[in-house]
């Protein structure tokens, strides 16, 4: 069973058991380092989708390693204004980054897509491997 849960690579893995009521956001991190996810069970796959307003497709990055999906963007703006005797100029930098795990992902057949500052990764879940019985009788012939 997949459970988009995000991934917290400083915690240790008992944190991970309470899987319902798991807070997406760390804001230990800084609260400028995450950013809205939403995701929906589509039967075969689950759909996540990302608000990544203003953002240009080319400075936003989806990389999986070690079954973790990472989803970064980074922002750039410069404004700068001379007139007279003063000059003003504002940057503004910023990295925002999220980290999932991939259980029960097939992940080699992950998609994305980036539109009117939504990102929409479509991750198609594996099939579920035949449950075992827990208990059985051995015939003695």
């Amino acid at each position: 069973m997949f459970n988009m849960i995000p991934y917290r690579r400083a915690h240790t893995p008992s944190l991970f058991d309470d899987r319902f009521f798991r807070n997406f956001f760390d804001f230990s991190e800084g609260a400028a380092s995450g950013f809205h996810v939403d995701v929906r069970d589509q039967g075969d796959s689950y759909l996540m989708e990302a608000e990544l307003p203003g953002m240009k497709q080319e400075d936003i990055e989806l990389t999986i390693d070690n079954d973790v999906l990472t989803v970064s963007a980074t922002r750039k703006n410069e404004r700068r204004e001379e007139k007279e005797n003063y000059l003003y100029m504002e940057r503004r930098n910023g990295r925002f980054q999220r980290s999932f795990t991939l259980d029960g992902i097939d992940q080699e057949h992950i998609e994305a897509g980036y539109k009117d500052g939504i990102l929409s990764v479509k991750m198609p879940k594996t099939s579920p491997a035949p449950e075992k019985p827990t208990q059985r009788k051995i015939q003695i012939q």
